[in-house]
């Protein structure tokens, strides 16, 4: 059976890196994965349908079906994908995380928890330091800014059964990893 894949991502988001042929905005980088890869078949977005405009109960109702519907979950994380003036809760991302990782049945069809994959866009300059700190100087290990994330992506970020320092990261970082 083949994959299905839907992709969260900040619609609108236009602090990314342009890619040549597509433009600036963080659904130029779906779009060009629809173009590349993703068939109608395996992908299970949106498509050119611009939804935005319908009531949210019409948007979860068509985003439900289409994540029901999918057996992996691609989140576009991009520099303005949180809207920090705006509580989590009225934000479409953390809510379509939500849903992709729950077994819900419909019409006698359970759907298992999603495959979760996160890409990590560039920001417009090509810079990928509004996530990520620069590496340490003395091993070279990179820390992820999670605080920049929404907590669900926190929250299952490293999630690891038992947490285990790395031997690959010096005495200087570990003091950091396990806050």
């Amino acid at each position: 059976m083949g994959r299905k894949v839907f992709v969260s991502y900040k619609h609108k988001d236009s602090n990314v890196k342009p890619l040549k042929g597509f433009g600036n905005t963080a659904r130029a980088y779906v779009d060009n994965l629809i173009e590349h890869r993703l068939n109608d078949e395996i992908y299970k977005g949106e498509g050119d349908e611009d939804i935005s405009k319908f009531k949210d109960d019409t948007i979860k109702t068509r985003l439900k079906d289409k994540i029901h519907d999918s057996s992996i979950t691609i989140i576009l994380i991009s520099p303005n994908m949180k809207e920090s003036y705006k509580k989590e809760s009225e934000q479409w991302i953390p809510w379509e995380i939500s849903y992709s990782l729950k077994e819900i049945t419909r019409n006698d069809r359970t759907s298992h928890t999603n495959g979760i994959l996160a890409v990590v866009l560039p920001d417009y300059s090509g810079s990928y330091s509004y996530i990520f700190d620069e590496p340490c100087t003395h091993c070279k290990s990179r820390t992820i800014k999670t605080s920049e994330m929404f907590q669900i992506i926190r929250d299952n970020t490293f999630n690891k059964k038992n947490k285990e320092q790395s031997q690959k990261t010096c005495s200087y970082c570990q003091e950091f990893l396990y806050r």
